[in-house]
């Protein structure tokens, strides 16, 4: 893959972004979503989904290197992600690397083009960075699984189709030695959901219940008892993919702050806000050049099937601290306007900022903690002995 071809995939990629209709993402989370939603059909029909994805898959079969160029000029466009980003980047993949045919086939059209939305049932009140303690069973009754027990942080699960499962189905088995993967259709009867809100006043993770449902085994996704293999291929892949995003996400964020403040009245660096403003958008800066660099070797790996790998706790830790100090930092100049609604005398629209920093806290907790990650790092890269 030479340069000249992501240049001139970099060129389409512009040129249909500047004559497409971008939508404005509202802040409502109903509308927030109905909006994304519709942005992935535009995007999937135009070719622009599943860009990394093999063509066997319904993908555009191009390179992580291709996807993350999309996702730089999304950015520059001022243009969201889809909605469907746990299916497009998380679950897809692994149902694509391990799943039966007919999964392949008749689930992941869906899933690409926004008509199923999917959600991830892996953490519980008991088993979050802990996985493998997880309760949740599965007992076989015939060619259907019965499931029972509780899911919790399930993002979008009010609004999906589909539940990647992780259950316990071997209860006399060690820790992970006995649980499988399986793909539940959210409409089947028993499974009740419960959106939390969050402080941020959004409400789309989830807790979810599951009473007796009944489950084709076909639905199984690789080997029975074998679904830790195909789950930290699903965590690799969502720690690498969300790293990529992610930091487009960041830089798109720095740079509407930096807009904002030079159509401000800004004091003179010589003030104490002005350097104070200096000293966060420095910070800020400098955590985004290094996640670049991070990045770019991230994608390399993905290119090059290296995923997953326990360098993607690197990733993972290093996205956590970045994410909360971006928007610390800028939430953190707005200094009492914070309690404001709409725009404050720096030109920072509150709402935004503080949700977002709100948001940023979680950073160091979803998707495995910071302390799980440290000890990933530790064990397996550096070969330290266990705590």
């Amino acid at each position: 893959m030479s340069t000249v071809e992501l240049e001139g995939y970099r060129v389409l990629a512009r040129e249909w972004l500047a004559a497409a209709d971008v939508p404005h993402v509202p802040l409502d989370l109903d509308e927030r979503f109905a909006v994304l939603r519709e942005w992935q059909h535009t995007l999937f029909d135009a070719g622009w989904i599943g860009i990394s994805w093999s063509r066997e898959a319904g993908g555009q079969g191009l390179t992580p290197m291709h996807q993350l160029v999309f996702a730089e000029e999304l950015a520059r466009a001022r243009a969201p992600m889809p909605i469907g980003l746990i299916g497009l980047d998380v679950v897809g993949p692994s149902i694509d690397h391990h799943g039966q045919s007919w999964q392949r086939e008749e689930l992941l059209p869906a899933l690409l083009s926004g008509e199923h939305i999917w959600c991830q049932g892996f953490s519980e009140p008991n088993a979050g960075s802990d996985l493998a303690s997880l309760r949740t069973r599965a007992v076989i009754d015939g060619n259907d699984f019965v499931i029972s027990g509780q899911k919790v942080w399930t993002s979008w699960a009010h609004k999906s189709q589909w539940c990647a499962l992780l259950v316990r189905t071997d209860p006399g088995a060690h820790k992970n030695a006995g649980i499988s993967y399986v793909l539940v259709d959210m409409s089947s009867p028993g499974i009740t959901v419960r959106p939390l809100e969050q402080m941020t006043g959004d409400r789309e993770f989830c807790e979810v219940f599951f009473d007796e449902v009944r489950v084709p085994r076909r639905n199984l996704v690789g080997e029975l008892n074998q679904g830790w293999t195909v789950a930290t291929h699903t965590l690799g892949i969502e720690r690498a993919a969300y790293t990529v995003r992610r930091r487009v996400d960041y830089e798109v964020a720095f740079e509407d702050a930096v807009a904002a403040l030079r159509e401000s009245d800004l004091p003179g660096p010589e003030t104490a806000l002005g350097r104070r403003v200096r000293v966060a958008l420095g910070r800020v800066q400098i955590a985004l050049r290094v996640l670049g660099a991070q990045t770019r070797q991230t994608v390399k790996r993905l290119d090059a099937g290296e995923v997953p790998t326990p360098e993607d706790s690197v990733d993972k830790l290093l996205l956590n601290g970045i994410e909360q100090t971006v928007f610390g930092s800028i939430a953190e100049l707005l200094g009492p306007s914070r309690a404001l609604s709409g725009s404050t005398p720096l030109g920072l629209e509150a709402d935004r900022w503080v949700h977002d920093h709100l948001y940023s806290r979680s950073a160091s907790i979803y998707g495995g903690t910071s302390q799980v990650q440290r000890n990933i790092i530790s064990e397996r890269l550096l070969g330290l002995p266990r705590g």
